[in-house]
């Protein structure tokens, strides 16, 4: 009789089984590492969205009423270079080529829009003109506000909500921002 090599049925049938629930084993955690990799990617592109707004918003409103030499700017209805509604700022100054610019930024449904124009100033009364600036399918800016301390200082605050984004504990990822603006050229 000669002698066989090989694996038997039953030698081939338990090392497909230890092979699968290895197999199993590691996609259960590549899942568990890709679904904590994602959600902390959104975090962070959240997090990174509202100082990269916030920033904007305070080194724009900053030049407010910057001029350079033989340059006049038209002054807001409130006879300074800039006006702040509730949930609305708008404002202009020059720029390097010695044009005057309108600038603005306002909230409606959620969005953040921003105006820029080199011939009127922006209306808070409506969206024409406005550029949306913010994702509302990535995050919403539940409240936004601009309120002034005297004639040259603005603070502005805002709250947003990360959209499709929750902690561990099931809680919806939520941040609260201020900043304060002091104008120069008023």
């Amino acid at each position: 009789m000669k002698l066989q090599t090989g694996f038997t049925l039953i030698e081939l049938m338990i090392g497909i089984t230890i092979g699968l629930v290895i197999l199993i084993g590691a996609e259960s955690l590549f899942m568990t590492t890709f679904g904590a990799n994602l959600s902390d990617t959104k975090q962070l592109r959240f997090e990174q969205t509202l100082q990269v707004l916030s920033e904007n918003m305070v080194s724009e409103i900053r030049r407010a009423g910057f001029s350079k030499p033989n340059i006049s700017l038209t002054k807001q209805a409130n006879n300074l270079y800039y006006n702040t509604q509730t949930n609305c700022i708008t404002f202009s100054h020059s720029t390097p080529d010695a044009n005057e610019v309108f600038y603005g930024y306002k909230l409606q449904n959620k969005i953040v829009y921003y105006y820029n124009s080199i011939t009127t100033n922006g209306s808070c009364a409506n969206l024409t003109n406005w550029t949306p600036v913010t994702d509302s399918s990535q995050i919403k800016i539940n409240t936004l506000s601009f309120t002034t301390t005297g004639t040259s200082l603005v603070n502005i605050t805002f709250a947003a909500e990360a959209v499709g984004l929750t902690l561990a504990d099931g809680t919806v990822v939520n941040r609260n921002t201020s900043a304060s603006v002091h104008i120069r050229n008023n």
